[in-house]
Order: C-alpha cells, then sequence, then structure tokens
C-alpha cells in the first residue's frame, strides 16, 4: 500500500507511543482520551496496521489504570 503524507504521520504519532510520553491536549478527560485511541485502532485496523493496533492497545490501558 502507498502511503500518502496522512498515514505517515498517523504511523509516526502511533508508533512514538511506544517510545516517549507524550501531552494529550488539556482538556481531554479519559473518555475522550479512550475515543480517540479507539478511532485509531479502526483507523489502523482498516489498513492493516496491526503491529500499531498492539501499541495503541497498550496506551489505552495506561489511560484505564
Amino acid at each position: 500500500m502507498e502511503k500518502n503524507y496522512f498515514d505517515r504521520m498517523m504511523v509516526s504519532a502511533i508508533e512514538s507511543m511506544k517510545h516517549n510520553k507524550h501531552d494529550w491536549p488539556s482538556h481531554w478527560d479519559n473518555t475522550q482520551k479512550i475515543n480517540f485511541l479507539n478511532d485509531c485502532i479502526n483507523w489502523l485496523e482498516d489498513n492493516e496496521m496491526y503491529e500499531q493496533c498492539e501499541i495503541v492497545l497498550n496506551e489505552k490501558k495506561k489511560i484505564k489504570k
């Protein structure tokens, strides 16, 4: 699959979740964070990027603690 700019940006942002501490928008509560991560998982699954799904799932676990 040829990746466009949006695809590269999304994958890069998700990959950074694996290694870096990141700041969420200050006005987002945990529900909004989880909703965003769920949307990311849907996009990743649609694009068959299953390794990145694992990164997002791990991020969701951190938020739910």
